[in-house]
């Protein structure tokens, strides 16, 4: 006789479809961690220091009232500032994958009284934003965590209006912390490429850092 298959209950069945789930969306952002070590990490005083925020707000050129989406916020050091920069007439989606950054940035806003940002629980392979209103969305070393990124720009470019901008801040691959992983290598001549497919153009360039690339795309 063929010996039967061992009969799974349905807690252990949910469980299995939970833990593929889970995995299949660990798989699609890559350098992965949990959300704990993720906010040491974004929030190191050093780091801080080195990411030149109000420089690189100033460069962007963000006007009141117009609507900026942070892609990959994590922990709002980028979020608030915008908000703030956009005034009350303006908004600021906050975007992550991880439930724990939204509600940590959601948190930050109301004891620093921002009331301009809307959270948003975005998906790895789409921002998911609540309508197509966006000027410019904002996406500082998150491109190298993005597993599809032609697809996911092509995504995004649904959410920005005419003439709406993309900027990006990126490792160099020779001096990223991720220079041993080339799934995790993002160089200007692809992100031209992509967002060229995407309906976009080069706009601007800038020479704030000395291991990172910032440009600015605009549609076309």
């Amino acid at each position: 006789m063929t010996p039967r298959s061992p009969r799974l209950s349905y807690p252990a069945i949910l469980a299995a479809c939970v833990l593929t789930a889970f995995a299949g969306a660990s798989a699609a952002q890559l350098g992965s961690r949990p959300v704990d070590e993720w906010i040491k990490l974004l929030e190191a005083p050093d780091r801080i220091a080195g990411l030149k925020i109000d420089e690189v707000i100033g460069a962007l050129d963000v006007k009141p009232g117009q609507v900026v989406a942070d892609l990959g916020a994590g922990s709002g050091v980028f979020t608030i500032p915008l908000a703030r920069a956009v005034g009350s007439g303006g908004k600021v989606y906050a975007v992550e994958i991880d439930q724990d950054f939204l509600d940590l940035i959601a948190r930050k806003a109301r004891d620093q009284q921002v009331s301009n940002i809307v959270t948003v629980l975005g998906k790895p392979r789409d921002p998911a934003l609540p309508a197509p209103d966006v000027d410019l969305a904002f996406l500082h070393d998150v491109m190298h965590h993005i597993e599809d990124r032609p697809g996911y720009l092509e995504q995004l470019a649904r959410y920005i209006k005419p003439r709406g901008r993309i900027a990006v801040v990126e490792f160099n691959p020779d001096t990223s912390p991720h220079r041993d992983d080339p799934r995790m290598h993002v160089t200007k001549e692809s992100l031209r490429a992509w967002m060229s497919a995407a309906g976009f153009e080069l706009a601007q360039q800038f020479d704030h850092f000395q291991d990172k690339w910032f440009v600015v795309y605009s549609k076309k």
